[in-house]
């Protein structure tokens, strides 16, 4: 069985590319998001904002974890909350343009990281890799 985040079975060694190219890529694709072909459709650029909201949720979830006696145990009572992030980012990313808030872009982000989120390890992962996601976007001048 492959994992998602790792390159070994034992889930110990993370993808350096989760922190390197491609949360790099996500990143650029969060601040130059694609021009959608509809002229009334949008896809507006990410804000520093959202990508804080975000990004604190998830952080806020990773501590409860880390702060428990067995956060492989803990991590199970919160992974619907988890879950529950490819919800709250649909309803900033809605399939009629008129009303995103968010890039398609960052929306996918989520929901590839979120739905390979399977125990404790991963998440620490999908943390992780959202880190250097938001490293990147800031040093690329996200605004």
């Amino acid at each position: 069985m492959e994992h998602f985040f790792f390159n070994d079975k034992q889930a110990e060694q993370i993808k350096e590319e989760l922190l390197t190219t491609k949360a790099e890529r996500f990143a650029k694709s969060f601040t130059n998001p694609e021009n959608p072909r509809d002229r009334w459709q949008k896809n507006p650029k990410l804000t520093r904002a959202q990508l804080r909201n975000f990004y604190h949720e998830a952080k806020k979830l990773e501590e409860i974890c880390k702060d428990n006696d067995n956060p492989d145990e803990k991590f199970k009572t919160i992974l619907p909350l988890v879950k529950m992030l490819k919800s709250k980012v649909a309803y900033a990313c809605p399939k009629t343009g008129r009303d995103r808030k968010i890039p398609v872009e960052f929306k996918n982000f989520i929901d590839e990281m979120v739905d390979n989120v399977k125990d404790w390890k991963d998440f620490k992962a999908f943390a992780l890799s959202f880190e250097a996601v938001v490293g990147y976007f800031y040093g690329l001048g996200g605004r």
